[in-house]
Order: structure tokens, then sequence, then C-alpha cells
């Protein structure tokens, strides 16, 4: 897992695997440290009787076990299930331990659309970008032909074409963002529509879509001054100075070298 856990409670001769993330623990300690660092992949399936099974007869821990089955005949909610394991470990601390189930229960009243979606924000908000990609593009392809509500389906439309922009793949974040604000009538939507024709230096496409949909002159003239304000960035101007003087082949090779581990890493999944 990358970092030596130390375990107090006993260790498994036969581990429990994730399937999910394809991962053996052999202890209630790597559990927990897999609960902590995978709280948005956790779901109502995590509440299984194997998992039940495996603390009593892997573990020796019949006492636990025998609570975890009693809630889950009695149908607890799964953040409940989760703190019993957590609090039994000692691995983690008490703030710790109250920040993941507040994370977990408030999974617990949205939809599964709803959740999937709020994991595949997770994966954007820690830059995993192509990893959160492949969640929204299931989601969506999920739900095709169901009964969900547009301005959800138009809200992950608009998360997965901030993620293609952020790959700085801006025909497929036009698609999304189009598509997205057909659906949601969002601002940011066509905004981020607008903004991805510019970074493509699509005028025609721009203007295009100023007319498809009736953007004022006001609110055009005030994305224009945004786009140039963004533009203003030190380190693009930094690298405009260096482009415009004599500039030693090194240096330059440095600048593109950093942006290249950077966008490399961002493109990681």
């Amino acid at each position: 897992m990358g970092e030596m856990i130390y375990c107090r409670c006993p260790i498994a001769a036969t581990p429990y695997y994730i399937e999910e993330v394809s991962l053996n623990v052999y202890s209630l300690e790597e559990l927990s440290y897999y609960i902590q660092h995978n709280v948005y992949l956790l779901n109502q399936d995590f509440m299984s009787q194997d998992l039940c099974n495996w603390i009593g007869r892997e573990l020796g821990l019949k006492t636990l076990m025998n609570e975890l089955q009693e809630m889950i005949t009695e149908g607890k909610p799964l953040h409940i299930f989760v703190g019993k394991i957590l609090m039994e470990t000692g691995y983690l601390t008490n703030a710790e331990i109250r920040t993941l189930l507040e994370v977990i229960a408030s999974f617990e009243n949205k939809s599964e659309t709803e959740c999937r979606k709020m994991r595949a924000d997770r994966l954007m908000e820690k830059e995993k970008y192509v990893d959160a990609i492949y969640e929204y593009d299931n989601v969506l392809d999920d739900i095709r032909g169901k009964s969900v509500a547009p301005m959800l389906q138009g809200d992950i439309w608009h998360n997965l074409g901030t993620a293609y922009a952020r790959l700085y793949f801006f025909h497929e974040a036009i698609f999304c963002f189009e598509k997205a604000y057909l659906l949601n009538h969002r601002e940011p939507s066509l905004s981020g529509l607008l903004f991805s024709y510019k970074c493509l230096r699509d005028n025609d496409g721009f203007e295009s879509a100023l007319r498809k949909f009736n953007v004022s002159l006001e609110k055009s003239e005030a994305l224009l001054k945004r786009i140039e304000e963004v533009t203003q960035n030190l380190e693009i101007l930094d690298f405009g100075e260096v482009m415009k003087n004599e500039v030693k082949e090194e240096e330059l090779r440095h600048i593109l070298s950093k942006w290249k581990k950077e966008y490399i890493a961002v493109c990681r999944s």
C-alpha cells in the first residue's frame, strides 16, 4: 500500500479480496487504510456477509462479526457499519473517523447516479482527469434511455467537458459543454463551450455559438474580457517574453520539459 501500517489487531492467513480495486487486505488496519483512501468507492455492497465471515473466521473477532451481521439484518445504514469497523480498529483518530462517516452518510440519501457523479467529482478534485472521464462516461452510458433529471445529466456532461478541457482536448470539451447547456441551461456550461472555441482559436465556431444560443453583446464582451485576464497568467507571459528574445536552447528545453511533466502527471490514471 506504499507505507508501513502497525497492526495491533490479528493478521489473517487468508486475505479479504476487495474486487473493486483488486486488492487483498490482511488486517483491520489495512481495511481501515483502504476505507480512508477510497471512501468515495464505498457503496452498500461493502456491507457483505463475506466481509463479516472473514472478520470472524480469519481474524478471530467473533463478537465484531456478530455485531456487523446484526447490522446487516436490521438494515442499518452503511456509515454505521463502517463506523463500527473503524472504531474497533483504532487506526484512525475520532476526528478522522467522523469526517469519513459524514462523507459516507452524504451518499446515502442520494440516487445511485448522483453517488457515482460525486465519486467522479472527487477524482476531478484530485486531478485524476483520465479516471474521471472514464467514470463520467460509464455513468452516461448507464443512464442512457433512463428517466434521469435533465439537470443532473447536464451537470455530468459539464464535468466531463471540464475534464477534457483540462487535458486540452477542446474538440471533445465543446461537444460535452453543448450537450450540458442544452440539458441544464447553466451559464458555466455555456461559458465552457465558448471558452473552448477560443482555446481552439475557432472564431467562426465562437461566433456561431453566440448566435445559436442568443448570447447578448454584454455577456459576450464580459466573456472576452475574462479570456484576456486568463491569458495574462504570469507563466504564459514569461514564456512569451522568452520566445521574443534570444533564448538558449537549454532554457527553452527546461520550460517545455516542466510543462510536459505536468501534463503527463495529470494524464495518469
